[in-house]
């Protein structure tokens, strides 16, 4: 997302039901799946091994260069659902400003009026 950060107002990030995880054929990665140095976990594997504070820190910055590493890495974990994600999964969106917001909301008012959806800038490094 930090890649993205200056088209924000362009991008949304959906909020998918935790109840995915008890979806079959789902896994979660310890970081982004396409890198090298990725690992992958049954749901219930991954949610014992992933350090939440890391996944979840608002700042990955470290002075030491292997910890941010690590830090940015696991800023990336996954849930990967196979084939396609139903769309009853998908319970809202967030996004980075008011001006996306009123955006989307015109794409989502005849699909789904009360979709809900949120600011919060911070997902979009804004």
């Amino acid at each position: 997302m930090f890649k993205r950060k200056d088209l924000h107002k362009e991008l949304c990030v959906l909020q998918i039901d935790k109840k995915v995880l008890n979806l079959s054929q789902v896994v979660i990665t310890d970081g982004n799946a396409s890198s090298s140095y990725v690992r992958f976990y049954s749901v219930a594997e991954g949610l014992r091994v992933l350090d939440k504070e890391l996944v979840f820190a608002k700042y990955w910055n470290q002075e030491d260069p292997i910890e941010k590493f690590r830090h940015t890495s696991i800023k990336c974990a996954e849930v990967l659902v196979l084939d396609k994600l139903p769309k009853d999964f998908i319970i809202g969106a967030y996004v980075s400003c008011e001006e996306s917001k009123s955006k989307l909301y015109d794409i989502m008012e005849e699909i789904e009026p009360d979709f809900p959806i949120t600011i919060n800038p911070d997902l979009f490094f804004q």
